[in-house]
């Protein structure tokens, strides 16, 4: 399986994954069990922040010269970076969801606390509470930790557990994140200085690069979700449309595993749409549509790749065309709501731009794809494009039969009541 990068060249699995200070490149033995990844994805770094990314093939000994390393990124320019005075970062609470995967959230959850700086707190929420083993899992590897605690949410679905996690957080800013990621040393301080550098920022969110690539399947997320939103610090605002879909650009502003809302924020606009994300009807959106929530509430959405976060792909065929269903079906399922809400003159006049965007090869959607990308995928898309209003409209139905009550949380890991 190969991916074609115009700016990056080839990629093909298994692929090692790495990040390369530019500054102090050295050479790179690239294998895995004694034998040779087939190709690279190199993100180059600079002062610690991420400025771009190479792809290519490797030798039968999976070696790359520094020398190699200096001709790939050659053409990337040298920033400065500029010298700023001391600032006072927001203290940040982190949230993270799973639903029973004990052995992935704690791993999650011990790279958040390696962060530098720190959290304020983690909160581990747990959305599949029957019977869990997740809440004495946390308390047995961190139990020693008073910043962490676990809390159980028994309404089902990711914006539930988020709203959940976002309801007992203390923090001035909380970042939300996933059981399948790892996060940088730098993550907390790249979300954290988002807040702390500009006035009226609501949202920051951060770059996700995958975990590993070690089978065509996790190629294939990469060519077809692009996590990544790009090597450049942008600022989003509602007076300065950065497209002609804003501000309803799916997927424009960042994702919702690497996503950090000031607080006071987040319950001002009522946190997460529960009938919206993974484990209801509509399986996914709601990071799309609280971002466009964020915008229209007159708030700033920055997104800075110097936030950098780890996912774990889906490995198999089958999970994959799931996946790719799912996202079709939580956009416009996420584009139902904001009709419903009142936006439907707004959405229906970027309604043509949309159907050129996905149509067009060259579009930020489809430029990673790729000659070899299944076809076959981008059907499944738009079977899920086509499901995903009256996914919206049952996901709705479901969620107003859910009685509203208290989460229930336990300080030392233990159960609900």
């Amino acid at each position: 399986m190969r991916l074609e990068d115009p700016a990056a060249g080839v990629l093909r699995a298994p692929a090692a994954v790495r990040l390369v200070d530019l500054a102090s490149a050295e050479d790179l033995l690239l294998q895995r069990a004694g034998r040779p990844y087939a190709s690279a994805y190199l993100v180059g770094t600079r002062g610690g922040r991420p400025v771009a990314a190479r792809m290519l093939d490797l030798d039968a000994a999976g070696v790359v010269s520094a020398e190699e390393i200096g001709r790939l990124f050659a053409d990337v320019p040298v920033e400065l970076p500029a010298s700023a005075a001391p600032i006072e970062l927001p203290s940040v609470s982190v949230v993270v969801t799973t639903c029973g995967k004990d052995g992935s959230v704690s791993q999650a959850v011990a790279s958040v606390l390696e962060c530098e700086p720190g959290p304020f707190e983690v909160i581990v929420v747990e959305n599949r509470p029957r019977n869990s083993t997740v809440p004495a899992t946390i308390e047995r590897r961190f139990g020693s930790d008073a910043r962490v605690r676990c809390v159980m949410e028994s309404r089902v679905g990711l914006s539930h557990a988020r709203n959940a996690g976002l309801a007992v957080a203390t923090g001035e800013a909380v970042a939300f994140t996933d059981d399948d990621v790892l996060v940088d040393r730098n993550w907390i301080g790249g979300l954290a200085r988002g807040f702390a550098g500009e006035r009226g920022v609501g949202c920051v969110t951060g770059l996700i690069l995958p975990a590993d690539l070690e089978t065509p399947s996790q190629v294939q997320v990469e060519q077809f979700a692009g996590f990544g939103k790009g090597w450049q610090r942008r600022v989003f605002h509602i007076s300065n449309p950065t497209s002609v879909l804003f501000p309803f650009a799916a997927g424009e502003f960042g994702s919702g595993a690497c996503t950090a809302l000031r607080r006071d924020v987040a319950i001002k606009l009522g946190g997460f749409a529960g009938e919206l994300g993974a484990g209801t009807p509509a399986r996914g959106g709601e990071d799309l549509d609280l971002y466009v929530r964020v915008l229209l509430a007159g708030h700033s959405i920055i997104y800075d790749p110097a936030a950098i976060l780890w996912h774990r792909h889906p490995d198999h065929p089958q999970h994959l065309r799931s996946e790719i269903f799912s996202y079709g079906v939580g956009l416009s399922a996420m584009m139902t709501k904001q009709l419903v809400d009142g936006h439907s003159r707004a959405i229906l006049a970027r309604a043509p731009a949309a159907v050129r965007f996905l149509r067009d090869p060259e579009s930020r959607k489809n430029v990673r794809k790729g000659s070899a990308y299944p076809k076959e995928f981008d059907w499944i898309e738009r079977a899920g494009f086509a499901a995903g209003p009256f996914a919206y409209l049952a996901s709705r139905r479901a969620e107003r039969r859910l009685p509203a009550r208290p989460v229930i949380t336990r300080a030392d890991g233990g159960g609900s009541s």
